[in-house]
This record gives structure tokens, sequence and C-alpha cells, in this order.
């Protein structure tokens, strides 16, 4: 299923957002490289990464510090975990995400 998450332009480069798109919290980020989306929680704690920072191309985790490079997700302190990325791309200047249909899916 795709959705539109929101406009790109409605994020300056190295800016991130969290968005809720069919009930699913997100995280948009906007770096150098284009756009990325990942679920918007870290993978340690599962504390919403749109409350930390975005600095130098890094993700900071607000509640233990954990850091991930924005453009890949992968963890950089500690190495692993990294972040579940979420199918995305822009077109006509939207950021549309890829969701599975979650039917009869169990949480």
């Amino acid at each position: 299923m795709v959705e539109i998450a929101l406009a790109e332009a409605e994020l300056w480069i190295g800016e991130m957002r969290g968005v809720v798109v069919d009930g699913e919290r997100l995280l948009v980020v906007r770096h150098e490289q284009g756009t990325c989306v990942y679920r918007d929680r870290c993978p340690h704690q599962g504390h919403p990464l749109s409350e930390g920072t975005f600095v130098d191309g890094v993700l900071t985790c607000r509640l233990h510090r954990h850091t991930f490079d924005a453009a890949s997700g992968d963890g950089l302190n500690p190495l692993r975990p990294c972040l579940h990325v979420v199918a995305s791309r822009v077109e006509d200047g939207r950021v549309l995400v890829d969701l599975p249909n979650r039917r009869g899916a169990t949480p």
C-alpha cells in the first residue's frame, strides 16, 4: 500500500520529522544524499527517534544516546542494532511510503 507521508519541500536538508501514516509512526529524514524513511522508534527500547537529534548526518536517540547513520540506518554506537527501513520514494515532490497491507496482521 503506497501512502503519502509529506511533501519533500516541507523538510530542509538536515531535518527530520515524525509522521503517522496508516497508524504507523514513521521518521522522515532528509539528508545530503536524499530522503529516507524509518520506523520512528529506536531499536534499543522503542523510544521515538523524532524526539532525538539529527546533526551532521547522525540520528541520536534522546533516551540512551544510541546513534545511527541517517542515510543508511546503520548503527554507529553501538554498531548493532540498525534502524528498520521503510520502503519509500520521492515522486512529484511527495515522499511516498510503501506499507504492507496490514489487514489481518498481528501487531
